[in-house]
């Protein structure tokens, strides 16, 4: 259904940072101008369509945080079936080189779906507050999310703890993209996401060369795990 909104070749296409960055920002306006756009955007749907928003928009984001307006740097999302999501061409030095990235996003599974379906059904949700379910769809689903007060500390941790646990393959950088709205913002700054990480992520055998810990907003934090294969 939603396919019609991009083609694998554009989404595919080799772009520097600000360049991936721009063509996302305005992919995801144009698909959003219909309701039917907006939709798929919310729910993820389609293929191509849950590639930008999973994969191809947070490496947008890192790569214009980390690399800003340059056009020695190349950012090509992985549409096929190797084992990373995107390739990093650097053509700073001679000969160029190449690295890889992964990309895994930090969220609830299925509440975070339920979430997008009552936003899609009644225009707001509460991001934060628990999600309750009834049914399935063949019985008929009901999905209810009411308004409660959380700490916001508790909020931030929440977020914090979803991107635990995790391990990925060998041969290349790992990019960890979380939700850092206004709440967790608040109370969670950079000493903080640091001691985090040293604690709960570098501990583990990642295998990898670096990790980033890259917000929806605005957070961009680096990592040298100084592994590689």
């Amino acid at each position: 259904m939603s396919n019609e909104y991009i083609s694998i070749e554009e989404l595919a296409e080799k772009r520097t940072p600000s360049e991936l960055h721009s063509w996302v920002e305005r992919k995801i306006k144009q698909i959003g101008s219909t309701e039917n756009g907006l939709r798929a955007l919310r729910l993820h749907e389609g293929r191509l369509v849950k590639k930008l928003k999973e994969e191809v928009h947070p490496l947008a984001l890192f790569g214009f945080r980390k690399f800003g307006n340059t056009d020695k740097i190349l950012l090509q999302p992985n549409i096929g079936n190797q084992s990373y999501d995107a390739v990093v061409t650097d053509l700073r030095n001679k000969p160029a080189s190449q690295s890889y990235v992964e990309i895994t996003l930090s969220h609830e599974g299925e509440s975070d779906y339920l979430r997008n379906v009552v936003l899609d059904s009644q225009g707001y949700v509460f991001s934060h507050s628990p999600v309750h379910k009834t049914g399935t769809r063949r019985t008929g689903r009901q999905v209810s999310i009411l308004a409660e007060a959380f700490e916001v500390g508790e909020i931030a941790s929440k977020e914090l703890k979803k991107i635990e646990g995790k391990n990925y393959p060998i041969n290349t950088s790992l990019i960890i993209v979380f939700e850092d709205d206004f709440s967790f913002r608040r109370c969670i700054d950079d000493s903080y996401l640091d001691t985090f990480a040293r604690k709960h992520i570098l501990k583990l055998d990642l295998r990898f060369s670096a990790l980033y810990l890259v917000g929806w907003h605005c957070v961009f934090r680096e990592f040298s795990l100084g592994k590689s294969a």
